[in-house]
């Protein structure tokens, strides 16, 4: 048996190509398909805004790398295309060097990010309840989780926390120097829009509009933060038409499948303004923002892959701590690998 590990990220392929091939967590029936594949006994998808990987414990490498790879595009019927220039595939101890890195943020947009963990966890509660998993990556994760752990403990890499959602308001200040007296809309109410309200809150912004299909979940949202005693706004998303105009800046995060602010919806907007600016920053995948919205003057669309430089420019106060990490994500794999080879079974290395 070996762990196998197929993919892109950030690193290797761009948005427009990433977005394609994105697994929704919401559904089950691609997790429940992993099984299905010839060569996988066991498997894991992990999709968020920075990668789409799935890992698998396999008796054959080579059937199970190609058979994945078409997996990948077959699901979404993107067959007609060539992704091979986008996957990395890793294997044996380079697999489990990979996902213990990804498990602590090390191969992270922001290294050192929190929410990847939480986002990994999920993947493995999903893929078990779809029954994807088995005993070995059952154990296999559960080791990845550990090591997570010890990067949080041993090293200081979260100490100045810094998350795609804190990088978009970064780039919002860069824009407005003064935040306070824009309209803000936050379009999506889930993880990642409560992490850019709080980053929001913490630059004594306590005015939002929130346009989401549930005004329950904005509701929700609102309630968390009571304590800040914070105004929202809820838009309903059949009404965005009524808003938009309104609006200096636009961040957008769901999981919707299609565009949520299209280009003519824009075009209307810009011309109710005036012709004043609307930055839009869109951190959704697939984008929720139609990307011809940049060719519109003076509306400015920035997506996740645009955020790459601020990151650049906040982590290098990390590089040290993270020096640390790899060593201590290093000295698991040995350990992990060494007893697999010893014992030459998966079922055997427990973690």
């Amino acid at each position: 048996m070996s762990i196998v590990v197929v993919g892109m990220s950030h690193k290797t392929a761009p948005l427009s190509i990433r977005e394609k091939i994105c697994f929704s967590s919401d559904d089950l029936n691609s997790f429940q398909e992993l099984r299905k594949i010839e060569g996988v006994e066991e498997g894991l998808i992990l999709s968020t805004c920075n990668r789409v990987e799935i890992c698998a414990v396999t008796k054959d490498s080579e059937q199970a790398k190609k058979n994945i790879s078409n997996f990948m595009k077959d699901y979404h019927e993107c067959g007609h295309l060539d992704f091979s220039s986008y996957l990395y595939c890793h294997e044996g101890k380079e697999a489990i060097h990979h996902t213990f890195r990804v498990a602590s943020s090390l191969d992270s947009l922001v290294v050192g990010e929190s929410q990847i963990l939480g986002q990994v966890k999920e993947a493995y509660r999903t893929s078990h309840e779809a029954q994807a998993l088995g005993p070995r990556l059952h154990r296999f994760f559960n080791r990845a989780f550990f090591v997570a752990k010890r990067v949080r403990t041993e090293t200081a890499i979260g100490s100045q926390p810094i998350s795609v959602g804190s990088v978009a308001v970064q780039l919002c200040q860069k824009i407005f120097k003064e935040l306070a007296n824009k309209n803000i809309l936050l379009i999506g109410a889930g993880e990642m829009v409560e992490t850019i309200l709080e980053h929001l809150i913490q630059k004594k912004i306590h005015s939002f509009y929130i346009a989401n299909r549930s005004e329950e979940s904005v509701l929700q949202l609102e309630a968390r933060f009571k304590h800040h005693d914070i105004l929202v706004h809820y838009v309903p998303f059949q009404e965005l038409d009524q808003w938009l105009f309104k609006m200096d800046v636009v961040l957008a995060s769901t999981s919707s499948p299609q565009f949520i602010l299209t280009r003519p919806l824009m075009e209307k907007a810009i011309g109710q303004r005036m012709q004043q600016p609307i930055f839009c920053i869109d951190i959704s995948v697939p984008r929720n923002i139609d990307p011809g919205v940049h060719d519109i003057d003076n509306i400015y669309l920035y997506n996740i892959d645009d955020l790459q430089s601020i990151v650049q420019e906040n982590i290098k106060h990390r590089e040290q701590e993270a020096l640390k990490a790899e060593q201590i994500v290093q000295e698991e794999v040995d350990k992990l690998y060494e007893k697999m080879r010893h014992r030459n079974t998966w079922q055997s290395a427990r973690a």
